[in-house]
């Protein structure tokens, strides 16, 4: 285990944990192997705690199938409902399926290198709870279908980690208008 105060943490890794922190997680640990970083990161709710298994690998590669199957075995073994892959410079398709089937999100080993939020031409986003997107929805009249789209491989959904099917509040400024929010279906992207 590697304490988290240590200098030598690579950068990635530090993105990494800033990442999961801006998603709502809270990261105690980070273990060193071989090839790879791993941590186990939790999110707690009202009445739930979300574990996850990250693994940020040392050198870029390209990720085949065989990778993400020794991930969710570690999913498995420590009882989390979701996996994240960072560091890839290439996922092979099958990779991607087995990731998709399987809760496991991929993260190339290149993005972005700031926080994407705290630029000034960037609204806010969150992931909507199901009581608000309720609300909205009986609000308007409208079914979760009839709302606009957003595509998955968004920057900004990327970073909140949203799965299809999930909403995305944007809540934006305006000297005239004030706050105002706009909700977004969350769909699988061209890729």
């Amino acid at each position: 285990m590697i304490d988290g105060a240590e200098r030598g943490i690579p950068t990635i890794v530090k993105k990494t944990r800033q990442l999961l922190t801006l998603r709502g997680y809270t990261v105690n640990e980070l273990y060193e192997y071989d090839t790879r970083y791993v941590m186990i990161p939790e999110k707690r709710t009202d009445d739930h705690v979300t574990r996850s298994v990250v693994w940020v690998l040392k050198e870029p590669r390209v990720v085949g199938v065989a990778i993400i199957k020794d991930l969710i075995r570690s999913m498995e073994e420590n009882e989390a409902e979701e996996g994240i892959l960072v560091g890839g410079a290439r996922f092979t398709p099958a990779a991607k399926k087995q990731a998709r089937e399987s809760n496991v999100e991929l993260v190339e080993g290149t993005y972005s290198s700031f926080d994407l939020f705290k630029h000034e031409l960037v609204p806010k986003h969150y992931i909507a709870s199901e009581e608000e997107v309720r609300r909205v929805l009986e609000y308007y009249g409208i079914s979760k279908t009839d709302l606009p789209r957003i595509y998955r491989d968004d920057p900004a959904v990327r970073v909140l980690g949203a799965k299809a099917g999930q909403v995305i509040r944007v809540e934006r400024f305006s000297p005239t208008a004030g706050k105002t929010h706009y909700w977004r279906l969350v769909v699988e992207g061209a890729s």
